[in-house]
């Protein structure tokens, strides 16, 4: 199986969820695809708002006359991929693939285009990313959506916080079944002297429809942390704390990441049952 990084999170969570007791039947099957599935949208997004980030830092670093490179030292970039036009204040850089495609160290093959639309610096208060979707996938697995990131923070003083949306989210299988999303959340960049301690708190909430037809909300109850210490790769990328419920029908799911340790695990309940997960 080719490796994506995040996006096969739902499948090696399937693989390696498990309980105390092996006669204990598993959570209610859809329910739990559910949750899964709600992992897995967001890891598509949080991979290519990953590769956002990497472009606007390059862009940044050239137009400021910082001895860089053009292109980001990213693996999952292929050299001439990347192209801006505009200036400090504001501009569009273009992640075109092509319709071949650029093929990553991990052989994961992705095609098609990635738009950003920057106003402003992107650390200060007010400036705006807008990243739009033209017949991207990856692995012929086709992401669309249109994602909006709004610097909302008080001062430079303070950690950077954004205000991002995603709006006509979608992913499409190649056997053409497909799961919608639109997202509403909160994330605050805790920057440290030691880029390696930086952490992303996260809230806020979602909405769609899963692979299955099945209509659910999410809403994160209790901040999600994401560590940049405790990604070794970017395979799997989780929160290592928070709590995030998800309500499909008339019943709940709840996710729970821990309480801060780098252990990449976190528990999966369905009215009163409860599953372990552990992500390798």
């Amino acid at each position: 199986m080719k490796k994506l990084g995040y996006f096969f999170l739902i499948a090696i969570l399937v693989l390696t969820a498990c309980t105390d007791d092996v006669n204990e039947p598993s959570i209610e099957g859809d329910l739990t695809e559910t949750a899964l599935n709600d992992t897995e949208i967001d890891a598509v997004y949080e991979d290519v708002d990953d590769m956002v980030n990497m472009s606007l830092e390059s862009t940044e670093n050239v137009l400021g006359g910082k001895i860089a490179d053009e292109e980001p030292i990213d693996d999952r970039f292929c050299q001439g991929v990347i192209s801006f036009d505009g200036d400090k204040t504001s501009g569009t850089i273009t992640i075109d693939f092509g319709e071949e495609g650029c093929l990553d160290p991990n052989k994961n093959l992705r095609k098609g285009k990635i738009i950003i639309s920057y106003n402003g610096a992107r650390f200060l208060p007010g400036s705006t990313v807008v990243t739009t979707l033209e017949n991207y996938s990856i692995n012929d697995i086709a992401i669309e959506g249109t994602r909006t990131l709004e610097n909302i923070s008080s001062s430079t003083i303070d950690y950077p916080t954004f205000h991002i949306t995603l709006e006509g989210g979608k992913v499409t299988w190649p056997d053409e079944t497909f799961a919608t999303r639109e997202a509403d959340r909160v994330r605050v960049w805790r920057r440290e002297n030691n880029p390696r301690l930086d952490a992303h708190l996260v809230t806020g909430e979602a909405s769609g429809m899963t692979r299955r037809g099945v209509a659910y909300e999410m809403e994160i109850l209790d901040t999600l942390i994401y560590r940049k210490a405790c990604v070794p790769s970017r395979r799997a990328r989780i929160p290592v704390q928070g709590v995030k419920q998800i309500e499909t029908r008339d019943k709940l799911v709840t996710i729970n990441y821990g309480e801060g340790e780098c252990n990449r695990k976190f528990e999966v309940v369905v009215e009163g049952k409860t599953e372990d997960v552990t992500v390798d």
